[in-house]
C-alpha cells in the first residue's frame, strides 16, 4: 500500500507543474498579441472559445470516469482505457460528419471558414488523450511523467506556434496550426499506446464510462457558465474598463485555483483508495488537516493582495483590492463543495452533480442580472461566490443521502470556513491601515514559519 507521503510528494508536484503550465500561457499571451493583429488576435480567441465548448461535448467528458472506474476494473485497467479511446474517437468523428452535412450552417454557426472548422475537429478528436494519460497516471502515483507530458506539450505548443505564424502569410491560420499539430503529434502516440495495450473494446466497460460521464457534461458546461457569464453582463452594463479590474482580479486570484485543483488532483485517488480498502477512519483527520492548510494560504495571499496588484498590474487596477476578498471567498468554497462533489463521484451520482451546476448557474445569472446593473461589477463576484456557496449547500445535502456521509467532520469543516470568512472582513479593514497590516504580516509568517518547522522536523 502507497505511503500517504506520496500523495503529499504527488500534490507538491502537481502544483508546481500547473503553475509552470499556466506561467507558460501567461507569458504566452503578450507575444501573441503582438505578433498578431486584433482581428488575427480575435479570430483565434474565437476558435479557442469554439474548441473549450465543445471538447466538453465530442470527449463525452469520458475522463471523469477514471478514477471511479480504476477501483472497479483496476485488474484489468488496460482495456478500459482503450475502450473509452476508442469511445472517444468514434463519437468525435459522428460529430464532425453532421458538421461536414451542414457546412455552411457551421461557418454562421462558428464564425469561422470551414478549414478552420476542419483544423477544430482535428483538435478535438486527439486533445482528449492527453487528460485521459494524465488521469491514468494520476491514480497511479506517477506524477513525475504526468507532469512531464504535461509541461512538454505545452513548450512544444508555443515554440511552434511562434514558428508558423512567422513562417505563414496568413498568420491566423499559422498560429491555429500551432496549436493543433502538437496535439495531434503528441496524443497520436498517446492513443496508440492505449489501443495496443488494451486491444479490444468492451461495450460493458463503454456502458459504464457513459453511465458516469454524459451525466457530468451539463455540470461541466453549467460550470462554465458560473465562471464566465459574470464577465459578459459587466461588459454589457458596465463597459469595457470596470471589465478589466474585474478580470484583473481574478487573474491575481488565479493562484487560489491552481492550489485547489492540485490538490484535488493529488487527493481523489488516496480517498478512492482508502474507501475501497475499508480505512475510513484517517480521512476526517486528513481532510480537516487539507482544509485548513488551504485557509491559511489564502489568507496569507490576502493579507500581501495590494502589493500583487501593484507588482502584477499597476496603479490602474488599484481597485482589484477591493474585490479580491470576495473572489477568494468563492473560489474557498469552492476548494470545500469539491470534497462532496468527490463522494458522489464515487457513488456513481453525476447526474445529482449536474443538476446542483446547473441550479447554482441559473441563480447566478438570475443574481447577475437583478445586481450587477444597480451595483456595479464588484456584485458580480458577490454572485459568483453565493453561486459556489449554493453549490456546498446542495452537495452537502446529495452526500448526506449516503453511505459515506460520515466520513468527513462536516461542523469542523463549515466551522473553518465561518472563522475564514471573518477574518476576510479583517483583512480587509487593514488594506485601510498598511502599518498594522505589514505588521499582521510579519506575525502570519512567524507562526506559519514555526508550524512549518515542527512539521518537517518534528517528523521522524
Amino acid at each position: 500500500m502507497r505511503k500517504v507521503s506520496t500523495d503529499v510528494k504527488a500534490g507538491i508536484w502537481y502544483t508546481v507543474g500547473n503553475f509552470v503550465n499556466r506561467g507558460i500561457v501567461f507569458i504566452s499571451t503578450p507575444v501573441f498579441a503582438r505578433m498578431l493583429t486584433k482581428e488575427e488576435y480575435g479570430g483565434f480567441s474565437n476558435f479557442t472559445a469554439w474548441v473549450d465548448m465543445l471538447v466538453v461535448i465530442t470527449s463525452l467528458d469520458l475522463y471523469a470516469s477514471i478514477n471511479r472506474a480504476y477501483q472497479e476494473y483496476e485488474d484489468d485497467f488496460d482495456t478500459y482505457m482503450s475502450t473509452i479511446s476508442w469511445t472517444g474517437i468514434m463519437f468525435t468523428a459522428l460529430c464532425y460528419l453532421i458538421i461536414w452535412g451542414f457546412r455552411e450552417w457551421a461557418v454562421n454557426l462558428f464564425g469561422m471558414k470551414f478549414p478552420y472548422i476542419n483544423m477544430m475537429f482535428l483538435y478535438l478528436l486527439f486533445a482528449p488523450a492527453t487528460q485521459l494519460y494524465l488521469t491514468w497516471q494520476r491514480i497511479r502515483g506517477r506524477y513525475r511523467s504526468a507532469i512531464f507530458v504535461s509541461l512538454g506539450n505545452a513548450l512544444f505548443s508555443l515554440g511552434l506556434s511562434v514558428v508558423m505564424v512567422l513562417a505563414c502569410q496568413n498568420r491566423l491560420w499559422g498560429r491555429i496550426m500551432g496549436y493543433v499539430f502538437p496535439v495531434v503529434m503528441v496524443n497520436v502516440v498517446l492513443y496508440g499506446f492505449f489501443l495496443t495495450k488494451g486491444k479490444v473494446f468492451v461495450r460493458e466497460k463503454a456502458r459504464y464510462a457513459l453511465m458516469i460521464a454524459i451525466p457530468l457534461i451539463p455540470h461541466t458546461l453549467s460550470g462554465t457558465i458560473l465562471a464566465k457569464s459574470d464577465q459578459f453582463m459587466i461588459k454589457h452594463y458596465c463597459g469595457d474598463a470596470d471589465l478589466a479590474v474585474y478580470s484583473f482580479a481574478y487573474q491575481c486570484s488565479l493562484v487560489v485555483s491552481i492550489l485547489s485543483t492540485s490538490i484535488n488532483q493529488a487527493y481523489v485517488p488516496w480517498l478512492y483508495r482508502k474507501i475501497k480498502e475499508g480505512h475510513l477512519e484517517g480521512i476526517k483527520r486528513q481532510v480537516r488537516r487539507l482544509f485548513a492548510l488551504f485557509l491559511v494560504l489564502i489568507l496569507g495571499v490576502l493579507l500581501i493582495a495590494p502589493e500583487m496588484v501593484y507588482i502584477l498590474g499597476s496603479e490602474k487596477y488599484r481597485d482589484a483590492v477591493r474585490i479580491m476578498p470576495i473572489v477568494m471567498c468563492g473560489y474557498c468554497f469552492r476548494f470545500l463543495y469539491t470534497y462532496y462533489v468527490n463522494i458522489e463521484l464515487y457513488c456513481m451520482k453525476s447526474f445529482t452533480v449536474s443538476v446542483a451546476t446547473v441550479i447554482a448557474a441559473v441563480i447566478n445569472v438570475i443574481l447577475n442580472f437583478w445586481w450587477i446593473p444597480r451595483y456595479g461589477y464588484e456584485a458580480a463576484a458577490v454572485t459568483t461566490s453565493i453561486g459556489f456557496a449554493i453549490l456546498y449547500g446542495l452537495h452537502y445535502a446529495a452526500v448526506k443521502r449516503t453511505q459515506y456521509y460520515e466520513i468527513y467532520d462536516h461542523k469542523r469543516l463549515l466551522l473553518f470556513m465561518c472563522l475564514f470568512l471573518l477574518a476576510v472582513v479583517g483583512v480587509s479593514y487593514l488594506y485601510l491601515t498598511p502599518a498594522v497590516r505589514y505588521f499582521i504580516i510579519v506575525i502570519y509568517i512567524a507562526i506559519v514559519g514555526c508550524m512549518a518547522c515542527k512539521f518537517f522536523l518534528g517528523k521522524k
